[in-house]
């Protein structure tokens, strides 16, 4: 294993902190995070949308845990490829083809297949073509990703969007460009100022939180911009934590025994104190410790595993209601078996289809 880390260990062209924590079973620990996002979600269709999905821990849904991941992870990869000296092109140009392709496909299949096949014929508003084109383009340019599309299971106790979360891409592309005014002004170039930043957005989420649980008004006001601040300071913490990372002098050992101490002290938490929002950010934390000893315990073969997590995000929210749609009566652990079980097989089409992109969104 040490011998693994030193040959992921990549230096920075420009001085910057090693890229210690190695990142050979990234891939399969994004596409785990998906998964277990997509079940969490998954175990609420039918049922409605204030029901608690399955695995929640410490009173948050897994799914809330494995977004926040991901941004955390986003983060981490955003600032290790400015540390090695990419150019604000060369970023952008990555993050649009490991991803864009995989939402234009599932757009398309969503308006151009499950819409046409789904859409109630006796529906009293249906989408016209000029409509489905509208929503086409601002999905695919996250002016307004994934909106509604009336006529499309209207009656359907959970009421959520067909494509799901992918309205997180439009914080991950806001995030990006905020990250990237960060790095060129030489602000998130200081592992101090990050960390700063990050305890800052920590702290202000948690007092954002805590008061608009207590003073209705002020949650109605603050509430547009919730998933920004919960986003933001998840992304934040990757950031740091790459800057941070060669002064941690991390290693499996202390990567579980972080985990451990982390679960500890939030189950006391948990239990013994008030509630505080401050129990999600422990949760993440908790968490975010069990994902970097995974990286550190994966075996150097998982280097080669396909990049799935683009494919499999787009996938698990049209899956998980089609199959509610035409199965309405199906228990909910098998809604959960036949979502993922088309989940998984639509990022495997889509995967061999778009490995060498067809749509290439520099021509778009």
């Amino acid at each position: 294993m040490r011998l693994a880390n030193v040959n992921i260990a990549i230096q920075s062209t420009n001085g910057s902190p090693k890229s210690r924590l190695p990142l050979h079973g990234l891939a399969v620990l994004r596409m785990l995070i998906v998964l277990i996002i997509g079940v969490g979600y998954a175990s609420t269709m039918g049922l409605g949308a204030d029901s608690p999905e399955w695995g929640r821990l410490w009173g948050y849904d897994p799914s809330r845990y494995g977004i926040q991941l991901l941004f955390i992870l986003s983060g981490f990869l955003a600032a290790r490829s400015m540390a090695d000296g990419r150019t604000v092109k060369d970023f952008f140009k990555s993050r649009i083809h490991s991803l864009w392709p995989a939402l234009i496909a599932a757009t398309l299949f969503s308006v151009c297949v499950i819409y046409p096949l789904m859409c109630a014929p006796n529906a009293p508003v249906s989408m016209s073509a000029a409509d489905l084109a509208k929503y086409t383009l601002k999905t695919i340019f996250l002016i307004d990703p994934g909106a509604r599309m009336p006529g499309l299971m209207d009656d359907a106790k959970y009421m959520c969007l067909l494509q799901g979360a992918i309205w997180t891409l439009q914080w991950g592309l806001i995030l990006h460009v905020g990250f990237l005014m960060g790095w060129l002004t030489r602000l998130l170039q200081s592992s101090k100022l990050c960390l700063f930043f990050c305890t800052s957005a920590i702290a202000l989420y948690v007092t954002v939180i805590d008061t608009a649980v207590l003073d209705t008004a002020f949650a109605q006001q603050v509430e547009p911009l919730l998933p920004g601040l919960r986003l933001g300071y998840a992304y934040l913490i990757g950031v740091t934590f790459y800057m941070w990372q060669d002064r941690l002098r991390l290693n499996l050992t202390r990567a579980l025994g972080a985990s451990v101490i982390l679960t500890g002290l939030t189950c006391a938490f948990y239990i013994s104190m008030p509630w505080s929002s401050l129990l999600e950010i422990m949760g993440v934390f908790t968490w975010l410790a069990v994902c970097v000893g995974f990286l550190y315990a994966a075996p150097l073969a998982l280097q080669s595993f396909p990049r799935l997590t683009a494919m499999l995000y787009v996938s698990i929210w049209p899956a998980a209601q089609i199959v509610v749609a035409l199965t309405p009566e199906i228990s909910q652990i098998d809604v959960i078996r036949l979502s993922m079980i088309l989940a998984l097989s639509s990022a495997g089409v889509m995967f061999l289809l778009l490995r060498e992109p067809r749509i290439q969104p520099a021509r778009l």
